[in-house]
């Protein structure tokens, strides 16, 4: 699903870079205002001891946090690993989307997704760098913080249906908007490219539902001890 250089036309990829860009800004600037900045309170009530030592704490807890999503970004990198090539234009694979936006939310996931699609663009080739915000719009918006909203609306009704249908949606939708950025781009025809690829996005789906419940599972009992 990462779209390489060359496939994408400029003033597309152009454009939902910016786009993208702006919504990584967005995100950023509502998870500072839940991370704690401890040495300015520190310095701001150096002579209260009570407050000197919640603030030991905030920074103790600001850690943690920096942790847990190098720890989630890390799996989502090797959940990406797997790439059956479509044709020559893109490649499906697992996302890791809605596993990072139910441990840590959708701005979180957010960032987390488009540090993966980052790296991977840079150091390993994976995705382009001009089209590096038309695959962090599909797999980082679409495929982690829009997902995170079908997951928790249905999750008032059921967990399990609500993982399976926000994986389903995060997978299908993202490659649907894959085949139409490269179908404007004048790279591929819809309708012959789609079958194929939509049918094996289907059955990632559901592998990445299931694999999605177990890591949950897992990774909060990691992150709870």
């Amino acid at each position: 699903m990462h779209i390489p250089d060359g496939f994408l036309n400029n003033n597309l990829a152009g454009g939902m870079l910016t786009g993208s860009v702006c919504m990584l800004g967005y995100c950023f600037g509502k998870v500072l205002k839940a991370i704690p900045v401890s040495s300015q309170i520190l310095a701001t009530n150096c002579g209260n001891t009570t407050l000197k030592q919640d603030s030991l704490l905030l920074s103790k807890n600001s850690r943690q946090t920096f942790l847990n999503l190098a720890f989630i970004g890390s799996w989502i990198f090797a959940f990406q690993m797997f790439n059956v090539p479509i044709q020559s234009a893109t490649s499906a694979h697992f996302i890791g989307g809605v596993f990072a936006a139910i441990l840590v939310g959708p701005f979180f996931g957010f960032i987390i997704m488009s540090s993966v699609l980052t790296v991977q663009a840079l150091f390993f080739s994976d995705g382009g760098l001009l089209a590096l915000g038309a695959n962090i719009f599909n797999m980082a918006l679409v495929g982690c913080f829009l997902s995170y909203y079908v997951y928790k609306f249905i999750k008032k009704f059921n967990y399990v249906l609500a993982t399976f249908i926000a994986c389903l949606f995060s997978v299908m939708c993202a490659s649907i908007l894959c085949l139409t950025e490269l179908s404007l781009s004048n790279n591929i025809i819809f309708s012959q490219v789609a079958k194929y690829m939509l049918n094996i996005h289907l059955g990632v789906s559901f592998l990445e539902a299931i694999i999605t419940l177990v890591s949950v599972k897992v990774f909060n009992g990691d992150i709870n001890e």
